[in-house]
């Protein structure tokens, strides 16, 4: 199958890819700020008030992005999956977002006061950022996952889905790998923008300071982009045979986006080693940030060929996800 690229589709991929970058940010910037908090330096805390910032307009941003992203997607069956099966899970998706804004504003708060460098007030702060990362982690990519296969699926009506019944989406099929692949990559975006830190304290005259924000992002993105070597096969093994078929040979866009996001992967792979080993000038850290765009932007469209057109293919049963008993 030959897939037609409308301008729909490609303004939806470019509002995913901002979207997928700011709520990475906004996840994985927390549990770099435990690390941050551990090491307890002024340093470290000037890195942890600057993740913490950026984790809060990373949720924001990320959260005014979704809404658009969603009606950009909003069809009758679409409104039929959020009013009907996701209902539940929508209304308390509602209140963790909020919870994790509160989390995230009062982590940024905290970090932003003067003092406040004692054990006791490290481990507050830290308890803090690391329940507003698993919250964000934990609830929301299984969610959008879910919705998303159900959506492809055609299963967009039915019973309220609740917790036990959820559960049993949430590690059926593709979606524990995806859920994985979710948290690496919101390690390493999250750890760039250190390098961005990095940047501003050396246009500050602080060279040093900005080698050592530099050398700290670059290795915590090269250490969770490594992991996603492994995940990435976990989840090529779980996708459906008509998925793998479309990545491997049977739609050409797919097929073409897959290669060179592969390649893409090696590139950011070798820019990343490169800052990690201590080359922390401007150039590498650029060339890093961008590799890490590039990379990001071109999984989520070979994300989106990847999938069925609704419009041309009925649910089969390889994309079917299981039905548990709902009580």
């Amino acid at each position: 199958m030959v897939r037609r690229c409308s301008l729909l589709s490609v303004l939806e991929t470019l509002v995913l890819v901002a979207h997928l970058l700011c709520v990475n940010v906004a996840a994985g910037g927390p549990i770099l700020c435990v690390w941050l908090e551990w090491r307890g330096d002024d340093l470290a805390r000037r890195g942890a008030r600057y993740l913490g910032a950026a984790s809060l307009h990373g949720l924001v941003a990320g959260g005014l992005l979704g809404v658009l992203l969603g009606w950009l997607k909003w069809t009758p069956e679409y409104q039929n999956l959020w009013t009907g099966p996701l209902s539940y899970k929508m209304h308390w998706g509602a209140a963790e977002l909020v919870f994790s804004l509160l989390l995230a504003g009062l982590y940024g708060w905290l970090v932003g006061r003067s003092g406040g460098s004692s054990r006791g007030a490290r481990f507050g702060r830290g308890a803090i950022a690391l329940l507003n990362g698993t919250n964000l982690l934990y609830h929301f990519p299984p969610l959008f996952l879910v919705a998303s296969q159900l959506h492809a699926a055609g299963q967009t009506s039915g019973e309220v889905i609740r917790g036990a019944a959820f559960r049993q989406f949430m590690t059926s099929g593709v979606t524990p790998a995806l859920v994985v692949h979710v948290g690496l990559a919101s390690l390493a975006v999250a750890a760039l923008a250190l390098l961005g830190l990095a940047l501003r304290t050396a246009r500050q005259g602080d060279s040093a300071a900005a080698g050592q924000f530099a050398l700290w992002g670059g290795r915590w993105s090269l250490a969770a982009s490594l992991g996603q070597l492994p995940v990435g096969l976990w989840t090529l093994a779980t996708l459906s045979m008509a998925e793998q078929s479309r990545l491997m040979g049977n739609d050409p866009l797919a097929t073409v986006l897959f290669l060179t996001a592969m390649l893409s992967v090696f590139w950011l792979l070798r820019e990343l080693a490169t800052v990690a080993l201590g080359e922390t000038t401007r150039g590498a850290m650029i060339r890093a940030m961008s590799a890490m765009l590039v990379v990001v932007a071109l999984m989520t469209a070979m994300q989106q060929a990847g999938r069925p057109a609704r419009n041309d293919q009925a649910p089969t049963a390889d994309s079917q996800l299981p039905t548990p008993e709902i009580p």
